[in-house]
C-alpha cells in the first residue's frame, strides 16, 4: 500500500502507520520470524530507506510511525 499511496500524498503531506514496533517482535527478533513481523520489518526497511520522508517511530503501544513526506521522486 505504501507504493500506492506516496503518489498520492503531497510534498509536506503525511502517512500514519499503526503497528511498526509490534509488540516488540520488530526489536527483539525471536529465532523463528512469522509472516506477520517478516512483513513488519519489510515495511519499516522501506520507509526507513525512503530518501523523500522524513520519519519516527513513536514507542506507544504497538509502535506508530509518522511519515512525513518532504519531496517527490
Amino acid at each position: 500500500y505504501y507504493h500506492l499511496v506516496m503518489p498520492l500524498v503531497p510534498v509536506g503531506g503525511f502517512i500514519i502507520a499503526d503497528n511498526t514496533l509490534w509488540d516488540g517482535k520488530v526489536a527483539n527478533l525471536p529465532q523463528k520470524i512469522d509472516s506477520q513481523t517478516a512483513g513488519i520489518l519489510a515495511f519499516n526497511d522501506l520507509v526507513a530507506n525512503d530518501d523523500r520522508v522524513e520519519k519516527v517511530i513513536i514507542p506507544i503501544r504497538d509502535g506508530l510511525t509518522v511519515i512525513h513526506k518532504i519531496k517527490n521522486s
